[in-house]
């Protein structure tokens, strides 16, 4: 999807930026020298912050900061007539180094962690949404037609991408990795599937058709006598046609952040398609995360 036109004038600073590296001779060397140290300390504060839970520290840590930011700097350099102003050139460069930092982050841990599957993984799948122990019977009711439309509904990739994100429980950008595509193809592919199982579970009655005023008779009973599962598995298979996927998101996310710090509901009307995805996406909800972070820090 383009970027929304949003006529802006690049600020002095940001104008300065971009003619300082896009000049020749020593003046573009000073100013990609200026740039990097710029990022450095953006990418030491980034990788503390999504390290505090993965035991990654010292000397890891440090280049783990060191490659994302010399890698941020390419790729700014490689996209610098991109750079049209819709968001100060900082923060524009800030997304860079917090995608890098994420990318990085997240693969050394990835390398380090034990995947252990258990031996049904279908039976787990309850248990993981929080149903409870009383409602067995709906159980396996419910992972019987959800099997089923698995198996008969979604495509073969949809079907891997599926068992891998919700049956194994992995990470969307582990399986990013280790498939070899991106964030907005592997998102897309579990959008799309997550779409054709709701509508195999509405038809099964199981869960309620939003698009309509009809309820199911399994879920006609109070609302605060409901299971969490149940809400659990609705939310997991929600999806919200505006969503503008993670492709959108990534492109938009420095003139989202920048709006959302100053006024969260006209930044949220401002670009609905990204606060739709932000609110599906974990990784990059996270990304945003690390990118409100470095804004409070600059500012």
């Amino acid at each position: 999807m383009p970027s929304p036109a949003l006529a802006a004038v690049p600020d002095d600073a940001s104008t300065d930026w971009r003619a300082e590296l896009a000049a020749v001779g020593p003046a573009r060397d000073l100013a990609i020298a200026r740039l990097h140290a710029f990022l450095m300390r953006a990418a030491h504060a980034e990788a503390r912050r999504r390290a505090v839970s993965l035991g990654v520290v010292g000397p890891e840590l440090d280049d783990i900061a060191a490659q994302a930011a010399a890698d941020a700097v390419v790729s700014i350099l490689r996209r610098l007539d991109t750079f049209r102003g819709e968001a100060r050139f900082t923060t524009w460069a800030y997304k860079f180094v917090v995608f890098e930092v994420a990318g990085k982050v997240n693969r050394h841990h990835w390398q380090r962690r034990t995947v252990v599957l258990d031996d049904d993984r279908w039976a787990q799948l309850p248990s993981r949404l929080g149903m409870a122990p009383e409602e067995s019977a709906e159980w396996r009711e419910l992972v019987l037609s959800l099997r089923r439309a698995v198996t008969e509904e979604l495509s073969d990739r949809q079907r891997s991408v599926f068992t891998a994100l919700v049956l194994e429980g992995r990470p969307l950008d582990e399986l990013v990795a280790d498939t070899g595509s991106s964030r907005g193809a592997v998102y897309k592919t579990m959008f799309d599937a997550r779409r054709k199982l709701r509508a195999a579970l509405v038809t099964d009655g199981h869960i309620r058709d939003n698009t309509s005023t009809h309820q199911s008779t399994r879920r006609s009973r109070p609302r605060g006598e409901q299971m969490t599962g149940w809400h659990a598995l609705d939310q997991l298979l929600a999806t919200d046609p505006i969503d503008g996927g993670c492709d959108t998101g990534r492109e938009l996310l420095d003139m989202y952040a920048e709006r959302l710090r100053d006024d969260g509901d006209a930044a949220r009307l401002r670009f609905p398609q990204v606060a739709a995805h932000i609110r599906a996406c974990g990784p990059c909800a996270e990304d945003l995360e690390g990118l409100l972070h470095a804004l409070a820090a600059h500012d």
